[in-house]
């Protein structure tokens, strides 16, 4: 095993890549009682145009949410109970470009890595039970199409990225949903759930020897995928030109979102994560509720506490959100715009709310320290480099107002907008 140490924090990760070319990630925790682990694939809702040993396959939107509820119906035992019996919750999730599986638990380590590394690894698909699934989650995607504010994040993003993979929602549509069949899963998981493009991540309660030979006892009972290449098809399309986007729901007050589409290009690694930092302290001096342009909107009335923002920084793609609940659509739009486009030549001035904001940040970092969920959420093996907590406060540390002003420059010199408005019968200003 490599070993990664940060002494400052007296703290050490200990790496393996296995023969089958899985990479484990072991942080142990002493004195921590939980373990959580995280075995994370290469693989969201984005990767569904791809060559599989030069053939070109496209599949349905929704297909790598799909393929995640799949993993969990067995053909004779219930996952959860499994978990259950042996004191572990556990869950799942896709995002655009990740499919996480994670347990967290008291007791029974080596028990519970074995059912997540087995329902994983040991996929029972079957057409009946492929058409069952379908209804389950038609009724997750309309409990996700009548939700307002999920309305208005999926619907500014794919005004952000029109016609593009972007453009879905994770979960699909019922429409394409339907399209999956049988075939389309099978195909999904052979190219994607393979061990050279999956990670696991453990920390708490362990030992590294001992946890890495439970893994590799276990590793040593699964068949070894044949060698395939997959090369992902990504396109983002093209801008388009910017105007506000109406859609008509029945809400009690107008939903207003801000996209900001970044199109300038990101690195991978550590590179990448210093953007990320960057970008999220740019967004915090300007509008979090410690800054003045923030309290001047809240007591002029156009935003209330229901305003936020959010950045996504992926693989090949990065955006911002802004959105607020305000009968002022108009002016919100034309305010948040403003403060944007001055931001480039304001930033600098910001000396003290820049090292406030840092100061809360870094609070903030070791306040996860604390907890093994959080740095497990922390953590990302799919970068090109394993980057953990510890990496992210060290780069917050070096960071300057400097640094910020020139992220913050490359970001926005390049982003394009779009503007979503939720209202009941376009009642909008």
């Amino acid at each position: 095993m490599e070993l990664i140490d940060y002494p400052t924090y007296h703290e050490k990760l200990f790496v393996s890549r296995l023969a089958n070319g899985m990479m484990v990630y072991i942080q142990p925790k002493p004195g921590f009682n939980k373990t959580t682990a995280i075995l994370g694939v290469n693989y969201g809702s984005i990767d569904r145009s791809f060559r599989v040993n030069g053939e070109q396959v496209v599949q349905p939107a929704g297909i790598a949410h799909f393929l995640e509820h799949k993993m969990f119906d067995k053909k004779d035992y219930d996952v959860f109970e499994l978990f259950n019996q042996t004191g572990a919750r556990s869950n799942a999730y896709t995002s655009f470009t990740k499919t996480n599986f994670l347990f967290s638990t008291t007791e029974s380590v080596q028990d519970n890595l074995n059912i997540l590394l087995n329902f994983v690894q040991e996929p029972y698909f079957t057409a009946e039970k492929v058409q069952r699934e379908k209804g389950i989650i038609d009724q997750e995607i309309n409990m996700y199409q009548n939700d307002p504010d999920n309305q208005a994040y999926f619907t500014t993003i794919s005004e952000l990225y029109p016609d593009s993979v972007l453009a879905m929602d994770i979960a699909g549509t019922v429409q394409t949903v339907d399209q999956i069949q049988l075939a389309d899963v099978q195909l999904a998981y052979q190219s994607f759930y393979r061990p050279d493009n999956m990670s696991l991540f453990i920390t708490g309660k362990v030992e590294p020897e001992e946890t890495l030979g439970w893994i590799l006892a276990n590793q040593q009972t699964k068949p070894k995928p044949k060698p395939q290449t997959i090369e992902r098809l990504i396109d983002f399309s093209e801008n388009k030109p910017e105007k506000v986007h109406h859609v008509d729901m029945n809400v009690a007050r107008p939903k207003v979102t801000i996209g900001l589409r970044g199109n300038d290009p990101v690195p991978s690694g550590r590179a990448g994560l210093r953007y990320e930092i960057g970008i999220s302290i740019m967004f915090d001096l300007f509008f979090g509720e410690n800054a003045g342009e923030y309290d001047k909107l809240y007591h002029d009335g156009i935003i209330d506490d229901s305003f936020s923002w959010e950045f996504e920084n992926e693989r090949g793609f990065h955006f911002a959100v802004l959105g607020c609940d305000t009968s002022q659509t108009a002016e919100f739009i034309n305010r948040i715009r403003t403060i944007i486009h001055e931001i480039p030549s304001t930033i600098l001035s910001k000396t003290q709310e820049f090292q406030l904001q840092k100061n809360e940040q870094l609070g903030n970092y070791i306040e996860m320290m604390d907890s093994e969920e959080a740095i497990s959420g922390q953590f990302d093996g799919f970068i090109g480099e394993p980057v953990t907590i510890y990496d992210e406060v060290e780069i917050l540390k070096a960071l300057t107002l400097q640094d910020v002003a020139e992220i913050a420059h490359s970001f926005l010199d390049r982003a394009t907008m779009q503007e979503v408005v939720i209202s009941t019968n376009h009642d909008h200003q």
